[in-house]
């Protein structure tokens, strides 16, 4: 038997894969970024027309103001306008401007369905992760932090990639066109603004860079304070009868306030580029007015253009720090979301998956088994414990002993630090985890139905299962009665339609283990929240159902446990059977 069975109080104390995971926040990457691009993979054809959309819009920006030019230095003086060339030219950039307009909302158009299309693919990719991560992830983060990164990071990905793909393709022609026809157009004047430009890219660079922390701050924040809003809904009823509120008040008005300074900050910084920008663009415009014919050798249309060639290649800059919360709220959401798409995922085994229990005699073997959340605390220390197939073994012991972890450990939600556990004379880690768990039916004090009919919440694990089998299971957990009583009766919605009580849900997770009749069972706390009469016939159902099946039960009440086998009763002093 155990040497040691104290156990940690609580779950405040992380795990070490926990603890790395938490801390683990991650920061975008060239490799994030081209990450984030995988997910367009579903909208690949609109891609490309929002490229090609892109590139005629901007190759149309680029060759208008030569014919703005040309149209200028052709009016020459008063009574020489050539009208028959003036409105030639004025048909042909009304015809480019009207189509750099479709373009333009093309770009918009599909950019929109690549962005809402990445969203998407980022929440399925979210979805299939969080199946596939550890209970010790789910036990060591808030569950409405979690929320955060389906709803509000998965949106802030989808606006700031939004405005890049609205400018990005744009900007790469325009800019790339702009410069080539301002070197054609004059060399000097060229080589004069483009330090300009290089000085407008820096301080919009250097500016957004250093707001990246305010926006991942301020997102960190949000999680948080979802999480807190996720628990006072939960707990309202407790709340309410500690009276409370006022306390759950003074906590949310101080992180509320912290939200917003940090919103506050974020916004503040990221407002700065605009102004900077905007101030350095107007300057080299008069520099190009002032230093135009003199030094470039430009005729008045010639100034006229580069001025708008100008203004084409500052525009993408000043319309980037429009964008920059966007951007950075994306950013920070990103280095979020990639931080939970990294996480190392719980191996599923070895083997090869079955789809149904091999015959299973239900002998279990713990040998010398140690175990603990955090190294330093041991909750078993050498711990042994020998069940035969058809034994109903009841676990007992004070509150934070291990009852729980013990079974945690027979269905591998945590992995022992040493010992083994055995099956059937098999090690459970040569088993595949889904096979492992096929093999067991748990149902546990914190009752969990899904919002749909009480005839789906009953056959959750058995799909495929008759009516007259989930009437059954049913009325073996004592549960038929009080659901006929309901307005649908077994199309009753829980939460919907109608509020259970505790005990009532608890009965339909009862009766949606008995029809899955599984080879092995775990019982903890499951008749925690039924009446005693409720419970006798619980007991006798499980009673029932556990004939030749090897059963464990968690329990305080000693009705519970009564006719069990065995008795393991853990706490300081060990366990003692």
């Amino acid at each position: 038997m155990s040497k040691d069975t104290s156990m940690l109080s609580g779950m405040g104390n992380l795990s070490p894969d926990a603890a790395k995971m938490s801390k683990n926040k991650g920061k975008v990457s060239l490799k994030d970024l081209t990450r984030l691009l995988s997910f367009t993979g579903t909208s690949k054809f609109q891609m490309f027309l929002l490229i090609l959309a892109a590139v005629l819009s901007g190759g149309i920006t680029v060759v208008a103001p030569v014919f703005i030019g040309r149209t200028i230095d052709n009016m020459g003086e008063a009574g020489s306008v050539d009208f028959s060339y003036l409105a030639t030219h004025a048909l042909i950039l009304l015809g480019m401007y009207l189509g750099a307009s479709v373009f333009a909302w093309a770009v918009s158009y599909f950019a929109n369905i690549v962005a809402a299309k990445t969203a998407q693919e980022v929440r399925r990719a979210l979805s299939h992760k969080l199946s596939r991560l550890p209970v010790s992830f789910y036990d060591t983060h808030p569950q409405g932090d979690t929320a955060t990164h389906f709803i509000n990071d998965a949106d802030a990905i989808s606006d700031g990639m939004l405005q890049g793909l609205l400018n990005l393709f744009t900007v790469l022609v325009t800019i790339l066109g702009t410069v080539g026809f301002m070197i054609a157009m004059s060399i000097k004047m060229t080589l004069i603004i483009l330090p300009m430009a290089v000085l407008m890219i820096f301080v919009a660079t250097r500016i957004t860079k250093s707001t990246t922390k305010y926006f991942r701050k301020q997102q960190n924040l949000v999680g948080s304070l979802q999480a807190d809003m996720d628990e006072n809904l939960y707990g309202r009823k407790e709340v309410k009868a500690f009276v409370c509120e006022e306390k759950f008040l003074a906590r949310f008005r101080e992180k509320n306030a912290e939200l917003n300074q940090a919103s506050v900050t974020a916004q503040f910084a990221s407002s700065l580029p605009n102004p900077i920008t905007r101030f350095l663009n107007h300057t080299t415009s008069i520099l190009i007015g002032a230093l135009g014919i003199w030094f470039g050798g430009l005729t008045v249309g010639g100034i006229s253009t580069f001025v708008m060639y100008w203004n084409n290649f500052s525009k993408p800059i000043n319309d980037l720090t429009n964008i920059t919360t966007q951007i950075m709220a994306a950013f920070a959401s990103l280095s979020r979301v990639f931080a939970i798409l990294e996480m190392e995922e719980e191996e599923s085994g070895v083997g090869e998956e079955t789809k149904e229990n091999t015959e299973v005699r239900g002998e279990v073997l713990f040998e010398n088994v140690t175990f603990g959340y955090v190294p330093e605390k041991k909750i078993f220390d050498d711990f042994s414990l020998s069940v035969e197939p058809g034994q109903k073994v009841a676990i007992i012991g004070p509150t934070g002993c291990g009852k729980t972890t013990l079974m945690n450990l027979l269905m591998r939600f945590y992995e022992v630090d040493s010992g083994r556990i055995l099956i059937d004379g098999k090690d459970i880690t040569k088993m595949p985890r889904a096979e492992l768990r096929r093999m067991f039916g748990m149902v546990l004090q914190e009752t969990w139905l899904l919002e749909a009919p009480i005839r789906e919440n009953i056959a959750y694990g058995k799909p495929d299962a008759t009516e007259e089998e989930i009437i059954a299971a049913a009325k073996a957990a004592r549960a038929h009665g009080f659901i006929m009583r309901l307005p649908n009766g077994y199309d009753t919605v829980p939460g919907k339609d109608i509020s259970l009580s505790e005990g009532q849900k608890q009965l339909l997770c009862i009766a949606r283990v008995l029809l899955m009749r599984p080879s092995l069972l775990i019982l903890d706390e499951a008749t925690s929240a039924v009446d005693t009469l409720t419970e006798k016939r619980i007991v006798e159902a499980f009673d029932n159902m556990t004939k030749g099946r090897t059963g464990f039960i968690i329990a305080h009440r000693l009705s519970t446990i009564a006719g069990s086998d065995q008795v393991i009763k853990l706490g300081k002093q060990g366990a003692k059977s």
